[in-house]
């Protein structure tokens, strides 16, 4: 019977009934994940292709993709427009159905795109002003969070990279017991690496923590630091932790800033040893529970983060088919 809703679901321009497909996933499971992202010309509005590019993923052994459907944050601006252009939710909830058709789970990951594309810069001092913004973003997460609960998305992202407005706890408190009142899945919020990561006060109102990995790692490539931050956090919040974005561009010296994919001088090996030495410090933590690679296109083509059609995917695949 669930099969044959999802079927229907899919080949419906209309969105399911409320909780039709609701959340089957209640525990914290092992994500071994990709990001997969729109992009042009179809963004989600393609399940052919998609279809197509799960079996690929399921083949090289992930059970899991990031669905990340982007907000449009003005500059100077507390709006938020969203449900418009390649990541219309309706599309994005028949990739859920198509995924879980493929054996995939899914984290609807709703993100903001601001001026130069990092939700980190946004800035509200004036306390009216912030309330104005904190007011438009339960607006945007309620709305994703609705579409997650209907489409059956086993993860709700509530929020990624709010560098300077995750410091304000209550409202983030609020945000998540709002969220938990229309979504029934699991629940966790997105944290840049460094002082956001580790400041954060209200991992106890989520099921696991949530991590952007992109610390630096000296020229050796030794992780002995990265892990001992990482690893503090979880001890303090005792919760399963999930590195929701992660990467390093195929670039020369792409460790000493993993976020960063603007250099010029193509280095393949680079992102294949920074690949294996992130697996390597954290796969078999018995706290760790998956890590989701930036990322992997609709439209297939390669962009200089992404593992794909790279020799880095052939390290994701070796550790996603050794045992966890």
């Amino acid at each position: 019977m669930a099969a044959m809703r999802r079927r229907q679901f899919l080949s419906s321009n209309l969105l399911p009934a409320f909780a039709l497909g609701a959340p089957i996933a209640p525990r914290v499971f092992f994500q071994r994940g990709l990001s997969f992202t729109a992009e042009g010309p179809d963004g989600y509005g393609n399940p052919e292709s998609a279809a197509r590019q799960f079996d690929q993923f399921r083949a090289k052994g992930v059970n899991s993709i990031a669905l990340v459907p982007y907000g449009f944050a003005p500059a100077g601006s507390t709006r938020i427009r969203f449900d418009m252009g390649m990541e219309r939710s309706g599309d994005v909830a028949k990739l859920v159905a198509l995924a879980h058709q493929k054996g995939l789970k899914v984290m609807w990951k709703p993100q903001l795109w601001v001026p130069h594309g990092f939700p980190g810069n946004l800035q509200f001092d004036r306390p009216a002003e912030r309330a104005e913004w904190f007011a438009e973003y339960a607006r945007f997460l309620q709305h994703h969070a609705e579409y997650a609960q209907r489409s059956g998305a086993e993860i709700l992202c509530v929020g990624v990279e709010f560098v300077k407005l995750s410091r304000y706890t209550p409202e983030w408190r609020k945000l998540i017991a709002q969220a938990r009142g229309t979504y029934k899945g699991l629940v966790t919020y997105c944290a840049g690496q460094g002082e956001e990561f580790e400041g954060v006060a209200f991992w106890d109102a989520l099921d696991f923590i949530g991590l952007s990995e992109y610390y630096p790692l000296p020229d050796n490539l030794d992780t002995a630091q990265v892990v001992q931050r990482v690893e503090a956090v979880q001890k303090r919040w005792a919760k399963p932790l999930v590195f929701l974005e992660a990467g390093f561009a195929a670039v020369k010296n792409a460790q000493r800033a993993p976020w960063d994919d603007s250099g010029t001088e193509a280095s393949p090996q680079t992102q294949v040893r920074c690949y294996e030495a992130i697996f390597s410090a954290f796969y078999r933590k018995p706290w760790f529970a998956g890590v989701y690679w930036w990322k992997v296109g609709t439209n297939g083509r390669a962009n200089p983060h992404s593992p794909w059609g790279r020799p880095a995917m052939d390290v994701v695949e070796r550790w996603y088919k050794s045992g966890r």
